[in-house]
């Protein structure tokens, strides 16, 4: 039963194992698409791999762009799964155990991860009571908007020295600064030596699928600067050049263990993008944020299309390979179905 990786969108699948031998079925897994954001073709591979693992798994996949009331009453017909990277849009389980992705503010994930005691940087919500004791948060701070529409594209990310941050009104920001469209964050500056690095990492219900490491291949503003030109800077990865940019994909236990913890907190949101540094004088990893919308299946979003190209095959390939994302994600979904199909 072939299908392009390409098609952006197609008719619900439902995946079926060899007719011979085959188990009764005890639980469903539906798995929903949302077109542009993932291939349809890689769900369908991972389907027949959960197939696999357990036969006695039926699997569904479903758009979210499109009402299925057929399908819905068929999955409801046994204990049911409901995973969706992203909200699950037209479709409306009938049944099952509903895991989806959503837009978390910010400080909200910040604030859930800190209570759970995930590290993350020490940071507030800028207001116009707002005052930052340099004896406390260090010398310098990032500014940076909480806005999701240009927070990916790097816009209005700032360093700047703790002494000169204050609060700004909305409207006085310029006309294509994000602070009109939401409010400002300050975290502590975790410095990741002299390149700016950050990792990617990917996680299905807390389990890495790939660890991305990308670093600059320009040194970034150097801290005895003018205060001009540290907030002039680029500080962020996103506001890189792809040509300024070195990736590898990498494995550290202590990242791997940082982003587990970090979906045990927020553990609503089955696909994570977590950004993570780590401190260059300590060498201790920090998580920024979890990126919880669900657009983050870089293997084949449309989002990503451009990068993708850029990158070519290769860094394609140990995307897919170096952490086996596909057969991971299948594990992870036959064993979370098992315990949790209701």
């Amino acid at each position: 039963m072939a299908r392009s990786k390409n098609k952006a969108a197609a008719e619900p699948v439902v995946v079926e194992a060899a007719k011979s031998l085959q188990p009764a079925l005890q639980r469903h897994l539906v798995i929903v698409h949302q077109p542009g954001w993932q291939a349809l073709g890689d769900w369908y591979e991972i389907a027949q791999m959960v197939r696999r693992i357990d036969p006695t798994i039926g699997v569904m996949i479903v758009g979210a762009d499109r009402p299925n009331p057929e399908l819905q009453k068929q999955a409801a017909t046994l204990p049911c799964l409901v995973f969706s990277a992203g909200p699950l849009g037209k479709f409306v389980p009938e049944r099952g155990k509903v895991y989806h992705g959503r837009q978390i503010h910010k400080f909200e994930q910040l604030h859930r991860l800190d209570r759970a005691g995930v590290r993350v940087p020490m940071s507030t919500m800028l207001q116009s009571d707002t005052t930052l004791d340099p004896a406390l948060w260090g010398e310098f701070v990032v500014v940076k908007p909480t806005d999701v529409r240009s927070s990916s594209q790097g816009a209005g990310i700032q360093l700047m020295r703790t002494e000169r941050v204050r609060y700004i009104r909305p409207e006085n920001y310029p006309e294509d600064h994000p602070g009109r469209h939401g409010p400002m964050l300050v975290q502590k500056y975790i410095d990741t030596g002299p390149r700016i690095a950050v990792y990617r990492v990917l996680t299905l219900f807390g389990e890495p699928l790939y660890v991305q490491y990308i670093e600059s291949k320009v040194d970034r503003v150097a801290l005895d600067s003018s205060d001009q030109r540290i907030e002039a800077a680029v500080i962020a990865n996103q506001g890189l050049s792809q040509e300024d940019k070195q990736k590898s994909f990498v494995f550290r236990a202590d990242i791997a263990a940082l982003v587990r913890a970090a979906y045990r907190a927020i553990p609503e949101v089955p696909l994570q993008g977590c950004d993570v540094v780590c401190d260059a004088r300590t060498g201790l990893p920090y998580i920024l944020e979890l990126n919880p919308g669900g657009n983050t299946w870089h293997f084949s979003s449309s989002f990503q299309a451009s990068v993708r190209a850029f990158e070519g095959p290769e860094i394609e390939h140990q995307r897919r390979w170096h952490l086996d994302a596909f057969g991971t994600a299948a594990h992870v979904l036959a064993e979370k179905t098992r315990r949790e199909a209701v």
